[in-house]
């Protein structure tokens, strides 16, 4: 099957990098190896160049010049890309965002079409942008009704947009994560992941931290802004860009993780961090409640520093809690290896694409 996947981020994009990324990657490179050509539409950030591995390539379209032009610039050369290739494909996913939608269901009567959801960031755009981000809080709203085909990472961020037709496919983890023995635990609290500091709630988590020990990795268009507000702050250290085993020795060295985001997809950090048997605080968006319903995490109220400093004293002082919390979080992770994920997706792609030529 020939496979178009139109999908701003990638995982060495320094504005964003992010979890969706990381999904495609490790999805198609599963796919790729059962013969199936899979071309991804990008945008460019600096110094990108296109990438060709075994039936997976990645191609970068816009510009690179700063993150404003590239995610703008690459919606419009996406949707020519899609335009002028979409014949040379068996199905298209595009992953909604809605600063960059490419209108690929223009298409949808002539090739079999998904679109792919993550979260919804819903009255936040507004909160962030104030007047200027009315249309993209529209095209959020309304955008998605416009697919017949979607699949969204989690049952909440189908409920959000009161969708009828989907398929739920989850992120997920590497297999080898649950053979790594982490009985090795020092004394700090981990946030990993983008540095977006509203987006993802660092700004709470640096007010409720106080004098407890905070490790923080990552990257993101935030740093700038992040090294500024943590200068003084001697319990605090930022780690920066990690690599994947740099990455897997700090949640396995962790006393717990904190996922303070003020909105999310499913979290692969906390997937991640399941399977390495470490606990989690959340917030209590319905994305993340998983980890508090399965028993491997505790929230706290979405916006409260005050809240999520309690549940952090809270966790801190009852290790053998912590320690009962990573059980079940090993216990939860092992259904969701990118190799049981990557079927799942190959089954729904092709069940999309024998449906659209059976009409």
């Amino acid at each position: 099957m020939k496979i178009l996947h139109l999908l701003y981020d990638h995982i060495h994009n320094p504005w964003i990098g992010g979890g969706a990324a990381v999904r495609a990657y490790e999805i198609y490179k599963q796919l790729a190896q059962k013969g199936h050509q899979i071309t991804i539409i990008s945008g460019k950030y600096p110094d990108c160049k296109d990438i060709e591995e075994k039936n997976l390539q990645f191609k970068f379209v816009g510009t690179g010049k700063n993150y404003i032009l590239s995610t703008f610039s690459y919606a419009y050369f996406a949707n020519q890309f899609l335009k002028n290739n979409f014949h040379k494909f068996d199905v298209i996913i595009e992953d909604f965002a809605p600063w960059n939608p490419v209108f690929s269901y223009k298409i949808a009567r002539q090739k079999p079409i998904i679109l792919q959801i993550h979260h919804r960031e819903e009255y936040n755009i507004l909160k962030k942008y104030f007047i200027l981000g009315i249309p993209f809080f529209i095209i959020e709203k309304f955008y998605p009704k416009k697919f017949i085909n979607i699949s969204s990472v989690s049952q909440q961020t189908s409920y959000k947009y009161s969708l009828k037709n989907y398929k739920i496919i989850p992120n997920g983890i590497d297999e080898n994560l649950l053979k790594i023995n982490t009985n090795n635990t020092n004394n700090y609290i981990l946030y990993v992941g983008r540095i977006d500091l509203y987006n993802k709630g660092i700004d709470l988590l640096i007010q409720a931290t106080h004098t407890f020990p905070l490790a923080i990795a990552g990257k993101g268009k935030d740093e700038k802004k992040l090294k500024t507000k943590i200068k003084s702050k001697k319990n605090i250290k930022f780690y920066g860009f990690v690599d994947n085993k740099e990455k897997i020795d700090l949640i396995s060295n962790a006393k717990f993780l904190v996922m303070p985001s003020r909105f999310e997809g499913q979290g692969i950090v906390a997937l991640e961090a399941a399977a390495l048997g470490k606990p989690l605080i959340v917030s209590d968006i319905p994305e993340l409640y998983y980890v508090v319903e399965n028993g491997f995490g505790i929230c706290f109220k979405k916006d409260d520093p005050e809240d999520l400093a309690k549940k952090i004293k809270f966790l801190w002082d009852n290790p053998k809690l912590t320690a009962a919390m990573g059980k079940k979080g090993r216990q939860f992770a092992q259904n969701f290896t990118w190799e049981q994920i990557a079927k799942t997706y190959e089954e729904y792609l092709l069940q999309t694409y024998r449906e659209f030529h059976s009409c």
